[in-house]
Order: structure tokens, then C-alpha cells, then sequence
């Protein structure tokens, strides 16, 4: 054991105080240094703006996306079509589902909000936003019937004249409420039972019809003031359990096309007050079907605004359930014979639509959610002009802007 002598603990103590000492004068001085400097300008209060969507950005694409890992923080993504670049967002809730006016110049939200995020009073609102600046305009209260579902174009839609925006319910009891733009409010509360979709006429001033599970479909006449004027059923048109139609269809006019699971084509007028059946075509022949050639994906196929081209996402090895899978070929058909008449890679689409204007083609891929866009002419699918990587977490319906 080693003794430390009074003389060694003095001199141990004394080093320490030394430090000490040293330590608070030079604490000192850097507190008289920091009061001699100039205090640092305050910095300005950060504040929140809306600015407009640039002028020329007319090419652009609406990807909605319901945000599964957070669903009640959902979005809309505006992506300019040819360079895909991102022009913006509109927020929308709860599984909000979406449609745009026929002018483009307004884009309608309808959707859920409870009041403690996760828990609380519900709300249902439609809300409505300019285009021209992706800004909150006005809301509608809708009752909490909404159907909260994964985005698809038929459960938000507008009314021929644009005076009327119809949304699908579902408690789960199914029914449509009509939104009157011009009182802002809801004017009626139209039941349909057995029935889902909204596929309105473009002849008829607030027309609309529905996929029925009966293999039917319903057609619905709002007057005026959007009360329930006439209503009538078709024939049974296919079969839901040996081929079901895809709810998804593609309009031009009156005119609206309908795709099954195992590949047939069917055209209806929509624009009467019974549905009528313009044709029925088989788009996958007798080697197709050995190989197992299906339509797959959620917003599956595309028309072009002249009613002429059809493009398709197909997949082979296709079986029951299999129905959204994602495309390994896009298939072009000729709407006015009804064959194929060239593919071209799929991409893993599974969302496809025409820019309106006729100039460019738009897929989802459903394997990486990226956003791809091609020029388009009679001659089929163009040259590329963009990809976003990442258009949103789980993107399936998207529309564009012109």
C-alpha cells in the first residue's frame, strides 16, 4: 500500500485549485469576448404561400395517391407531362377519391377527416380546387356516407352540364349523393342498390349509369333541381362469376367501353335511358388464351379521345385472381375492327390514360410507381418523353390536365 505524505496531498490539492483558477479566467474572458460582439440579426418568420402553377404548364398529369402506410394523409401529385417535373400537391385526406371539371379549371376532392386524426368525429366533404393554382377554393359537407375506397375513376364524377358532381357512397349500403356546384350543396341522396360506379352521359345534362352485380346496368335521369326523374334497368349483360367486367371504363361521348377479366371488349351507348350494346369482340384468340393472355392492373386500359385506339395492359400466365397484375405487354387494338394490331413492353403498367388532347399516352407502373410518358400517334406508341421514378407510394388512378 503506498502512503501519500502530507507534503505530496498539498501539492496534489494546489495543481487542482491552479486549474480551477485557470479555467474560470478564461471562462471570463470568453464571456467578456461574447458580450462585446453584435447580436446576430433575427431571422424572418417563415410564412406559407401559394404560387401559380406556371402559365405554359398545360401538359400535366393528376396522380393520386392513397398513401397506404399513412391513408389518412393522402394526395394528389401534379407532374408536368414532358419534362415530369413536379408542379405542386392538393391534399386529400382519408382515402379521397378525385375528378376534374370538363374545362380543366377545377379539380373536385371528395373525402373523409376525423376530427383527432386517427379517432373522433367524422367528416365527409367535397372539396373544390383551382387548377390554376392548385388552391382550396370551397367545400360542400357531404353526409358521412362516402365510400372510402382505393381510388378509381368512377367514384367521384361530374354531371354532363358540369352543374352536378355525383359521389359514391357505401355504408356499405350503396348510394350516390349529388352535389348541386351552383347552390353548393347536396340537393338528393339517390339509392342504388346492388349497383357501384358512376358513368355519366355526355349527351344528357345529368344522366348517369352503374355496373350492377346482376350482370345489368342501371341508368339514372336527376331533373333539374337533381332529383331521381326516371330510372331503368338493361338486360343482363355479362356475367359477374364466369367473366366479370373490370368496374374501370373509358368514355368518348355517350359512347363507353367495358373490359372483362378474360378479355372481351364491349361497347355501350350510354347517352339513352336504357343502356344499349354496341358490340362485343373477343380481344384474345385461341393461341392467346393457351398462353394465358389477360387484362390486368386497376386503371387498365385507355381510349384515345377520337375513339379509335385501345391500349391494354396484358400479362400471360393469367389464372383466377390474377386480374391485377401488372402489364408485361401493352396491346394496341383497332377500335373499329377490333384486332390488335401491334404491343409494345408493359412497363408493370397498371394505370393508363390519354392526355386529352390525343398527343401523349401516360402509364403507373404498378412494380415501382413510377410515371412514364410517351408521345402518341396513329403510327402507336412514340418516342419517351418523361419518367418520374417515384410518382407517389401507391398510385392507381390518374387523369390529365389537357
Amino acid at each position: 500500500m503506498q502512503t501519500i505524505h502530507p507534503q505530496q496531498r498539498c501539492t496534489a490539492q494546489t495543481l487542482v485549485l491552479a486549474g480551477l483558477v485557470a479555467c474560470v479566467s478564461l471562462l471570463g474572458t470568453a464571456a467578456s469576448a461574447a458580450t462585446q460582439r453584435p447580436a446576430p440579426a433575427e431571422l424572418p418568420a417563415e410564412t406559407l404561400t401559394v404560387g401559380s402553377v406556371p402559365a405554359g404548364a398545360t401538359e400535366r398529369v393528376y396522380v393520386a395517391d392513397v398513401a397506404l402506410s399513412h391513408i389518412a394523409d393522402g394526395r394528389i401529385r401534379v407532374f408536368d407531362a414532358r419534362s415530369g417535373r413536379f408542379l405542386g400537391m392538393i391534399s386529400t385526406g382519408y382515402t379521397g377519391n378525385f375528378a376534374l371539371s370538363a374545362k380543366s379549371d377545377e379539380l373536385y376532392v371528395a373525402t373523409t377527416y376525423l376530427s383527432r386524426s386517427w379517432r373522433g368525429e367524422r367528416a365527409d366533404v367535397l372539396e373544390v380546387h383551382d387548377t390554376a393554382n392548385l388552391a382550396f377554393k370551397y367545400e360542400v359537407v357531404l353526409p358521412t356516407k362516402r365510400a372510402q375506397a382505393l381510388n378509381y375513376r368512377g367514384l367521384v364524377r361530374t354531371s354532363g352540364n358540369g352543374r352536378f358532381v355525383l359521389v359514391q357512397n357505401a355504408t356499405p349500403a350503396t348510394s350516390i349523393t349529388v352535389v348541386d356546384l351552383e347552390q353548393r350543396k347536396v340537393v338528393s341522396e339517390v339509392p342504388t342498390p346492388g349497383c357501384w360506379g358512376i358513368l355519366p352521359a355526355a349527351g344528357h345534362a345529368s344522366r348517369f349509369s352503374m355496373l350492377c352485380g346482376d350482370g345489368k346496368v342501371t341508368t339514372v335521369t336527376l331533373d333539374e333541381q337533381g332529383q331521381v326523374a326516371d330510372r331503368q334497368a338493361s338486360a343482363k349483360l355479362f356475367d359477374a362469376d364466369a367473366d366479370a367486367w373490370f368496374h374501370h371504363a373509358e368514355q368518348v361521348g355517350d359512347r363507353y367501353w367495358f373490359v372483362s377479366f378474360k378479355g372481351a371488349l364491349t361497347e355501350l351507348d350510354l347517352g339513352g335511358a336504357v343502356a344499349e350494346v354496341k358490340s362485343t369482340r373477343a380481344l384474345v384468340d385461341a393461341v392467346g388464351q393457351r398462353a394465358g393472355w389477360r387484362p390486368g392492373g386497376y386503371q387498365n386500359f385507355a381510349v384515345d379521345p377520337a375513339g379509335r385506339w385501345l391500349v391494354l395492359a396484358m400479362h400471360d400466365k393469367g389464372r383466377e385472381g390474377s386480374h391485377k397484375r401488372p402489364a408485361k405487354q401493352l396491346w394496341i387494338v383497332d377500335l373499329a375492327s377490333g384486332r390488335r394490331v401491334a404491343t409494345a413492353p408493359g412497363h408493370g403498367a397498371v394505370s393508363l390514360t390519354f392526355s386529352r388532347n390525343g398527343q401523349r399516352l401516360h402509364a403507373l407502373d404498378g412494380e415501382t410507381a413510377a410515371l412514364r410518358s410517351w408521345q402518341w400517334s396513329d403510327k402507336g406508341v412514340g418516342k419517351p418523353l418523361a419518367t418520374v421514378k417515384r410518382a407517389g407510394e401507391a398510385p392507381v388512378h390518374f387523369e390529365s390536365h389537357d
